[in-house]
């Protein structure tokens, strides 16, 4: 949780989620992606101890990594998974928005990098986990017992 990971070829990248977002860059053309575990969306005010943590530190600190590996900014897209409501509470609006605050936060990031969105699997109140085989261009994700796969094109 609150980490990136970046691949390429034959490796293959997974993380489970709540509320978290996963966010999930890949370049077709480079054979590389990588995938950031997200606990919260904006960064508190300060020194960043955990970049990971947060959707605006840890996007940049993919798409920086994969750019250190020859992946250049403009040959990424991106898949949103996660942002569930895991915390019910009627008494804690911060408890119940910080999914959807993840998602939200997430797709501006990309929005403002120009980083294209090209699947979203989110929301809802189920946690879910995400694989990246990257050699297979392919993404599993699964909730509750079922599995589903995107191909990247």
């Amino acid at each position: 949780m609150g980490e990136w990971k970046i691949g390429k070829n034959s490796d293959v990248l997974k993380t489970t989620l709540g509320s978290c977002a996963g966010i999930i860059l890949f370049s077709k053309k480079h054979l590389m992606g990588g995938i950031a575990h997200i606990l919260l969306g904006e960064p508190p005010p300060g020194k960043i101890v955990h970049r990971g943590k947060y959707a605006k530190t840890a996007i940049n600190g993919l798409i920086a990594d994969l750019a250190s590996n020859g992946v250049p900014e403009s040959s990424l897209k991106a898949a949103l998974f996660g942002g569930a409501t895991m915390f019910a509470s009627k008494n804690d609006n911060m408890l119940q928005n910080i999914g959807i605050d993840n998602i939200r936060i997430s797709r501006e990031v990309l929005i403002s990098k120009n980083i294209p969105v090209f699947f979203e699997e989110t929301g809802g109140t189920k946690g879910r986990s995400i694989t990246l085989f990257i050699a297979d261009r392919k993404i599993r994700y699964s909730s509750s017992g079922i599995e589903n796969y995107i191909y990247i094109s």
